[in-house]
């Protein structure tokens, strides 16, 4: 996916189906590589970052095969504990789950390096203090960070700075494998990480605690391959809902937990969406004019980060929203890289510290490039919100999270086509 055009200006009706969580898939996929068996992964989305995932396990050594339906059937009984190439690591960031599966499977891992979207600094520092805790040792090797447990892992209590999903994630698949209990406290407790628990339970751990902030993991046990369907994409979900805001219309998103939305839908109401719940699925009427409202986020469940740059570019949008909006970021650094490509537009913004301030103006089309996966979602609604052709480069930063795009979005009447 090399550039997304865009002729905007046309209001959104019709229904979208909602594939399976990116953020979920990434951390099952490799902690998969516990059980050191067949597992079986359902509503697996085919986003080029789980793509990439599976080229890494293909690499060293799991066996893959696409089954009829849909369904991905990995063996990881053949993988090894080798140094991946860091052309496919340094590609998505989710690689550095392989740290905590491979410490937890063989007592020992190598990475090189984990990519994704570069949002200042992301440092592995909680990660690493949980792996030693858990009595491995780090050092580096030829530019790769090592991992050894020599002595093996043994259970910890372990309190995290912040709830990190990533560092959550990793230590809780090391801590499947070490003797004793584990206490993992500030633990992140977003949906997907609670898919995470629900895998290694399904595959043989004991784990309680989950959906809080304190983990308790009861290690060293074997686990066995399992099957489990991917949980429905939260992020995906919000950016369609955000979509209809921008251009207008009527879209109801199925395929979805609404329970995983509750702040999104707190301030899509606040913003004077029509919204209709159900059990799977969400109807969003938009407003003639949504209302700009102050947004902050942080970790779940509070507003995803996530879903920042989508509803900033409303608070963007001169010809669909009233009144200054503001975005407060409380996760990431350096998150607000797309708002200078929103300016290329005619976006009027003001930027101070972790709060971005929008200043509703028309917006004109443009040739603008995405900076990242939720950046050139930002851009991608903004376009579809003013009539003309606009083009978006780098596009495929989008395609690492949002699945068969093109045709979602012509079947809710866009007009988008995707190159490359």
């Amino acid at each position: 996916m090399n550039k997304i055009v865009v002729n905007g200006g046309e209001r959104l009706f019709g229904e979208v189906e909602i594939g399976g969580s990116k953020n979920a898939a990434l951390p099952l996929l490799f902690a998969g590589i516990l059980t050191g068996e067949v597992c079986v992964f359902s509503s697996l989305p085919r986003v080029s970052d789980v793509l990439l995932a599976l080229e890494i396990l293909r690499a060293l050594g799991a066996r893959i095969r696409f089954v009829e339906g849909g369904d991905v059937c990995i063996d990881y009984a053949s993988m090894r504990p080798a140094l991946p190439s860091v052309c496919l690591t340094g590609a998505i960031r989710g690689s550095v789950y392989l740290l905590g599966a491979m410490l937890g499977r063989f007592g020992k891992a190598k990475l090189g390096g984990a990519g994704g979207c570069d949002f200042g600094s992301r440092p592995i520092d909680q990660h690493l203090m949980g792996f030693a805790a858990l009595g491995a040792e780090e050092y580096t090797e030829n530019g790769a960070l090592c991992l050894v447990a020599s002595e093996g892992l043994s259970g910890a209590d372990i309190t995290l700075k912040m709830p990190s999903v990533g560092a959550t994630c990793n230590i809780l698949m090391a801590a499947c494998a070490a003797s004793g209990r584990t206490v993992i406290r500030n633990a992140a407790a977003e949906p997907h990480v609670v898919a995470l628990c629900e895998f290694l339970t399904k595959a043989g751990a004991q784990i309680s605690g989950k959906g809080t902030d304190t983990l308790t993991v009861y290690g060293g046990k074997s686990l066995h391959g399992c099957q489990i369907t991917v949980i429905p994409d939260m992020i995906e979900a919000g950016t369609y809902l955000c979509a209809a805001m921008a251009a207008g219309g009527r879209v109801t998103v199925k395929n979805v937990m609404p329970s995983h939305l509750g702040a999104v839908l707190d301030v899509l109401r606040e913003m004077g969406a029509t919204l209709t719940v159900g059990k799977t699925q969400i109807t969003l009427r938009a407003p003639t004019r949504c209302h700009a409202v102050t947004v902050q986020t942080g970790p779940y469940p509070a507003f995803p980060t996530d879903l920042h740059p989508q509803f900033a570019a409303l608070f963007a949008l001169g010809s669909r929203t009233a009144g200054e909006g503001q975005m407060v970021e409380r996760v990431w650094q350096d998150r607000f890289r797309y708002t200078e490509e929103l300016v290329k537009m005619g976006a009027s913004v003001k930027i101070s510290g972790e709060r971005a301030t929008f200043f509703p103006k028309m917006l004109a089309p443009a040739v603008v490039r995405s900076p990242d996966l939720r950046g050139g979602a930002a851009l991608l609604l903004a376009a579809l919100s003013v009539k003309g052709r606009t083009e978006i480069t780098n596009a495929a930063t989008i395609g690492r999270g949002y699945e068969h795009l093109e045709t979602k979005f012509r079947s809710l009447g866009a007009d988008i086509r995707v190159f490359g």
